[in-house]
């Protein structure tokens, strides 16, 4: 195998080696520590309610086709996982379908729940975007 080395006077501009690619690496690793930050972040968790209750909202929440707020008592990181907003889209033996406005949907198991809140109906009047 043969290399071939230009001298450094005849290099057409000044190589700074991998100092270059320190944007690059910089930005993934500032949004990785951003990440980062926001799972160590103490999530604020709601009160632990009776499972009567909540069989009680989510029965209200899917006749009234209501967004609900969910938090399962499940732990992630020794804390509370992140309460969920969406619309319960279907149930089946035990479990509840939860569609988030991303489009996402997560199976949850009632017997997890910690806490199940509908929420009010937005007004798509009161938002102001319309012509």
């Amino acid at each position: 195998m043969q290399e071939h080395t230009v001298p450094r006077d005849k290099w057409l501009y000044n190589d700074r080696g991998m100092i270059k690619w320190m944007g690059w690496l910089l930005s993934d690793h500032s949004a990785y520590m951003e990440q980062a930050q926001h799972q160590a972040q103490p999530r604020p968790s709601q009160p632990v309610m009776a499972l009567s209750k909540i069989n009680e909202n989510l029965q209200y929440a899917w006749e009234q086709s209501q967004a609900v707020l969910v938090q399962a008592a499940n732990l992630e990181n020794n804390q509370l996982v992140a309460a969920l907003k969406g619309w319960l889209v279907g149930y089946d033996a035990g479990q509840i379908y939860l569609q988030t406005e991303t489009g996402q949907v997560y199976a949850l198991v009632i017997n997890q729940l910690r806490y199940v809140q509908p929420l009010p109906a937005e007004k798509w009047w009161l938002h102001g975007d319309t012509p």
